[in-house]
């Protein structure tokens, strides 16, 4: 049996968190086939489409999966709800592991090149944001306190002229009215925000 370590490990992800759909098959650390679609479609109508269609283009079986991972949010709890129930459901008729990966950890760990502070912010729609703060060290990432929800103003205050490097799909707006230079803190990075790929690499390490 392969263990979910090795480097052989076949790993399906999924993300359904938000309106960015991704499906992913890798193994080990390296991304086979991807599939990302964004849609007003619900997830439920096409997920199982799209990973049958990914492993038909790539030859596998999926007998052949030996870990499920998926994102857990934060986001639409219909788009969460859908993701994790079909990711339970393949792993257990597999009988392999599931794993679920906060998307936010998935975005921190884009930028695990950097050190210091990281302050990651995902659109929460309504005018709000997410946001969870981390510190990479070496290439290791470890979160610091809870996820927690701002409006856009609240937030900037909080992260004004702090020393941080800023990450997600909410961040490049959040920070143009406070970017006074470009040596100023804290600083926007992109960031891929179709997460399936990085929630399979975080599940498998």
């Amino acid at each position: 049996m392969i263990m979910p370590e090795s480097p052989n490990t076949k790993i399906l992800a999924l993300d359904t968190s938000t309106p960015r759909e991704s499906v992913a098959l890798l193994e080990g650390r390296g991304v086979v086939a991807e599939l990302r679609l964004k849609s007003l479609e619900t997830h439920s109508a096409r997920l199982l489409r799209s990973i049958g269609f990914l492993l038909q283009s790539t030859g596998w079986l999926l007998k052949e999966v030996n870990l499920v991972a998926a994102g857990i949010g934060p986001g639409s709890f219909t788009g969460i709800r859908i993701g994790v129930a079909t990711g339970l459901g393949l792993a257990q008729s597999l009988n392999v592991p599931f794993v679920g990966i906060s998307g936010l950890d998935a975005l921190a760990n884009q930028v695990s090149f950097l050190e210091g502070g990281i302050g990651v912010v995902m659109d929460a729609q309504r005018s709000q944001l997410y946001y969870a703060e981390y510190i990479s060290r070496h290439g290791r990432i470890r979160i610091r306190g809870k996820p927690e929800l701002y409006y856009p103003r609240d937030l900037q205050i909080r992260l004004r002229k702090r020393h941080l490097y800023v990450v997600g799909d909410g961040g490049i707006c959040l920070l143009q009215d406070l970017i006074e230079s470009q040596d100023s803190w804290p600083r926007p990075i992109g960031a891929d925000m179709f997460l399936a790929a990085g929630i399979g690499r975080m599940a498998w390490s």
